[in-house]
C-alpha cells in the first residue's frame, strides 16, 4: 500500500479511505473478543513477567490508526512510512516470511582455530576435541536450513507477534531474545497473539525467553550480553537471527550488534591462565601495594583536571611525540605495555607504565632498560602479572581484575579474616594495556584524556606499531612479530578513511568504547583522540596540530604521591605467605569436576539433549558464583565454555541429526579427560609461575 499523497490516482485513496473505515468498524465489532485477549495476556505477564505487565498497564499507544483485516488479524496503517505495517493477510504474509528465513538462516558465525606450539594442557586438550571433529565429521553433509530445534534465537522486531507465532510452530527454541525496540508494536501484540503458549513454553526447565522493549541498540547489545553470561557464552556463537521487519531502528541494532559480537566471544579464559594467575597473584602480593576505593571526593580538584596523555605504540605516536615533549611538564604520561621501550629511546620519561599481560614475556622487555630509567616511573599492574614486573619498580601497584580466581580467592579471605576494605576489580581492563591505562582513569577520577598511539589497527600491514618501537630494527620488521598473515577486520578512522584490525584490536576498541560511555556521564570529563588510527566512538577526534594545553606545570612526584596515598594500601596480611593448594579447596573442586563428566548416556539422542546436558553443567558451574567457592566458577567456566562451544557447533553443522549426536561423544571425552587431569594440577598451583622463552630477549629491539 502506498500513502494518500503518493496514491497514483485518487481512485486509489478513496479506495484505501474506504478500506480502512470498514477495518475500523471490524475492530469496534469485535472489540469484546479483543479486550478478552488482552486482558488474558496481562494476566498471565502479571504472573510472568510483572514488570512487563506494569509497563504496559496504563500504556497510550502513539500510532493510533489501528484495523483489523477481514481474515480477522489487526492491521496498523504506518504514517511514518505512509503504508500498512502488513498485507491485507498480516498471517499468511507472516507465515512467507518465517518459512523463507528458515530455508536460508542467518546466523552467527564463529570458528575456534587449533593452536600450536602452546604448553598449556587447555590447549592440549582443546586441539584433541578439535582432532576428533575433523574425525567425526566424513562423510556427513551439512545442514542447510534452520534444524528442528536450536538453541538461541535473537528476533529483532516482534511487530504483533504475528512471525514468532509462526516461528515457534515451526521450531523449537531453547534460549529467544526479543528485540522491539517499537512499544507501540508489543501494545498491540497483546490484542493479536496468545502470549500464554509462547510464555508457558519457555518457562519449562531449561527454556528461557527474554524482552527487550523499548531500549536503544547499544542498550539491548550490553542487556543481552549480561544475560548471554547467565545462560552461557557456549550457545552464543551458534545463535540464529531473525528480522522481523525493517526500520532504521532494527537496522541500527543489528548492525551494533554484529559491530560489538567479539565481546560475545571474549575473555572466556582457560584452566591454566586462571592457576598461572593465581600463583603469581599470591607471589606478587609482598612485593606491592593493591588498590582500594575511599570514595570521589578523596582527589583534589586540581588533580583531576590535570591533562592525562594515554600513549600507545602504534604508528601514530611518530607523529604526535614532538608535541608530547612540548607539553611533559604540563601532563601527566601513561605509558601501554611495550610503548616504554620506544619512548626511552626517544628521550621521554613517563610518570605511570601499566601491563596486563600475565606471561614473563611482559616482563623481559625490561631487562632492555637501565635501572635508573624505571626508578623514576610508578608502574602499576593487576594481580594475575607475573611476580618479576614488582621487581622491576621502586614504586608499583596491582588492582584486581575482575573474573580472575585469584580475585575471588584473595576477596574471600580478606572477608572470612573481617577485613571489610573496598578493594577495586577494574572493569573494562582487557585486552589489552590501553583498556587497563582508562580503567586506572576511571578509577583516579581524571577528567581530560588525550589517546595517542592507541590506534587499535593500522593502515598498512607493514607500519603496525611505532617505527622507534622494538617490532622494527633499521626500517624492517624486527622478527619479534608480524601482522602480514594476520585476518583483518575494517574499520572507520578517526580522521575518516579505512583502518585495519586484527580481532584483539578491534574487541580493545569495543572496550575502549563501552567505559567511555560511562566516562561521558561525568559532568567535567572529556577525551581526544589524536590518534590516525581507529575511531572510538564517544572520543573526540583532534588533530596534533589543534591540541591546546595552556595547564600550569604540575609538580609530577607530588601527583604520584598523593594518587598512590588515596587510592592504594598494604595487601591483607590474611594472603601474605599463604600457599595456593591451601586456598583453593581441592577436594571441593573434585567432586564438581566429577559430577561435570556424568550424564551422556544412552538418553543422548537429539542436539535438545545435547543442550540440556550442556547447560546443566553450565548452571552447575555459574551457581558456584555466589558461593564461597566463587574461585572454582572461575577456574572451570573458560575451558568449558571452550570445550562445550565445540560440541554445540558439531551438532548443528550437519544434517543427520542422530549420527551427528552418535559421534559427538567423541568430543565430549577429551573434556572429561581434561576434567580428571585438573585436581592434580591445583595440587601444584603454587608452581604455575610463568617460567617465558627467550623469543622477545631473541627477536625484540628492545
Amino acid at each position: 500500500m502506498q500513502s494518500e499523497e503518493n496514491f497514483s490516482s485518487l481512485g486509489q485513496a478513496e479506495a484505501f479511505a474506504s478500506m480502512f473505515e470498514r477495518g475500523a468498524a471490524r475492530l469496534k465489532e469485535n472489540d469484546h473478543e479483543l479486550t478478552e485477549r488482552y486482558l488474558r495476556n496481562m494476566t498471565v505477564f502479571s504472573q510472568v513477567m510483572p514488570h512487563i505487565f506494569e509497563s504496559f498497564q496504563d500504556y497510550q499507544p502513539k500510532k493510533r490508526h489501528i484495523y483489523m483485516e477481514e481474515g480477522g488479524e489487526l492491521n496498523l496503517y504506518r504514517e511514518d512510512i505512509g503504508v500498512p505495517l502488513f498485507s491485507n493477510t498480516p498471517r499468511a504474509q507472516a507465515e512467507d516470511k518465517v518459512r523463507r528465513a528458515l530455508l536460508k538462516p542467518n546466523k552467527t558465525v564463529l570458528n575456534l582455530e587449533r593452536t600450536v606450539n602452546h604448553p598449556s594442557r587447555h590447549v592440549y586438550y582443546s586441539n584433541k576435541i578439535l582432532d576428533q571433529v575433523e574425525r567425526q565429521s566424513e562423510g556427513l553433509n551439512p545442514q542447510d536450513g534452520w534444524p528442528e530445534f536450536v538453541g538461541s534465537t535473537i528476533v529483532f522486531g516482534i511487530e504483533f507477534g504475528y512471525q514468532l507465532e509462526m516461528l515457534l510452530a515451526e521450531r523449537q527454541i531453547k534460549h529467544l531474545y526479543l528485540y522491539e525496540r517499537d512499544l507501540d508494536f508489543f501494545y498491540y501484540s497483546l490484542f493479536a497473539i496468545e502470549w500464554q503458549d509462547i510464555l508457558e513454553t519457555f518457562n519449562r526447565d531449561g527454556r528461557t525467553i527474554h524482552f527487550f522493549l523499548g531500549v536503544s541498540s547499544e542498550e539491548f547489545t550490553e542487556k543481552y550480553l549480561r544475560q548471554l553470561e547467565e545462560n552461557g557464552f557456549f550457545m552464543a556463537p551458534e545463535t540464529f537471527l531473525h528480522v522481523g521487519y525493517t526500520s532504521p531502528e532494527n537496522d541500527q541494532a543489528i548492525e551494533y550488534f554484529k559491530k560489538h559480537y567479539a565481546r560475545q566471544i571474549m575473555g572466556w579464559g582457560f584452566f591454566d591462565d586462571a592457576l598461572i594467575g593465581i600463583a603469581q597473584g599470591l607471589k606478587s602480593l609482598p612485593k606491592t601495594k593493591i588498590a582500594h576505593f575511599q570514595g570521589q571526593d578523596i582527589l583534589p580538584k586540581w588533580v583531576k583536571n590535570i591533562p592525562v596523555f594515554i600513549l600507545g605504540n602504534g604508528p601514530s605516536l611518530d607523529q604526535g611525540i614532538e608535541l608530547v615533549k612540548e607539553v611533559r611538564d604540563q601532563v601527566l604520561l601513561i605509558c601501554c605495555g611495550s610503548t616504554i621501550n620506544t619512548l626511552k629511546k626517544l628521550g621521554v620519561t613517563p610518570d605511570i607504565h601499566v601491563d596486563i599481560e600475565r606471561l614473563k614475556q611482559t616482563v623481559d622487555k625490561f631487562q632492555f632498560l637501565d635501572q635508573d630509567y624505571l626508578d623514576k616511573i610508578w608502574g602499576l599492574s593487576v594481580n594475575v602479572m607475573h611476580p618479576g614486573l614488582f621487581d622491576c619498580f621502586k614504586r608499583s601497584g596491582m588492582a584486581m581484575k575482575p573474573g580472575e580466581a585469584i580475585t575471588s580467592l584473595m576477596l574471600n579471605q580478606a572477608r572470612t579474616h573481617g577485613d571489610s576494605k573496598e578493594y577495586v576489580q577494574l572493569n573494562f581492563c582487557n585486552p589489552v594495556v590501553a583498556n587497563l591505562a582508562l580503567s586506572y582513569v576511571h578509577l583516579f577520577g581524571f577528567n581530560n584524556v588525550y589517546y595517542l598511539g592507541v590506534d587499535n589497527g593500522f593502515k598498512d600491514k607493514g607500519s603496525h606499531h611505532s617505527v622507534h618501537s622494538g617490532y622494527y630494527k633499521d626500517g624492517k620488521e624486527s622478527g619479534f612479530q608480524t601482522f602480514k598473515e594476520a585476518k583483518l577486520v575494517e574499520r572507520e578512522g578517526n580522521f575518516g578513511g579505512t583502518i585495519y584490525a586484527t580481532g584483539i584490536m578491534d574487541t580493545s576498541r569495543v572496550q575502549l568504547e563501552s567505559l567511555t560511555r560511562q566516562l561521558n556521564k561525568r559532568r567535567n570529563f572529556a577525551s581526544f583522540n589524536l590518534s590516525d588510527g581507529a575511531k572510538i566512538e564517544g572520543v573526540t577526534p583532534l588533530h596534533i596540530d589543534d591540541v591546546l594545553i595552556t595547564d600550569p606545570k604540575i609538580d609530577h612526584a607530588k601527583v604520584i604521591d598523593i594518587l598512590e596515598s588515596a587510592f592504594f594500601t598494604d595487601p591483607p596480611e590474611s594472603l601474605l605467605d599463604k600457599a595456593a593448594d591451601a586456598l583453593i579447596s581441592v577436594e571441593d573442586f573434585r567432586k564438581i569436576s566429577q559430577t561435570l563428566q556424568q550424564g551422556w548416556d544412552a538418553g543422548i539422542r537429539t542436539r535438545a539433549h545435547v543442550c540440556d546436558l550442556l547447560w546443566s553443567h553450565h548452571r552447575q558451574i555459574y551457581f558456584l558464583k555466589g558461593s564461597v567457592h566463587r574461585h572454582i566458577y572461575d577456574l572451570l567456566i573458560g575451558s568449558f565454555t571452550y570445550s562445550a562451544f565445540l560440541i554445540v557447533q558439531f551438532i548443528f553443522k550437519f544434517e543427520d541429526e542422530s549420527e551427528a549426536i552418535e559421534r559427538a561423544r567423541h568430543l565430549f571425552e577429551p573434556w572429561c579427560e581434561f576434567l580428571e587431569e585438573m585436581p592434580s594440577m591445583l595440587q601444584q598451583a603454587s608452581e604455575y609461575v610463568d617460567q617465558g622463552n627467550d623469543h622477545l630477549i631473541t627477536y625484540y629491539n628492545g
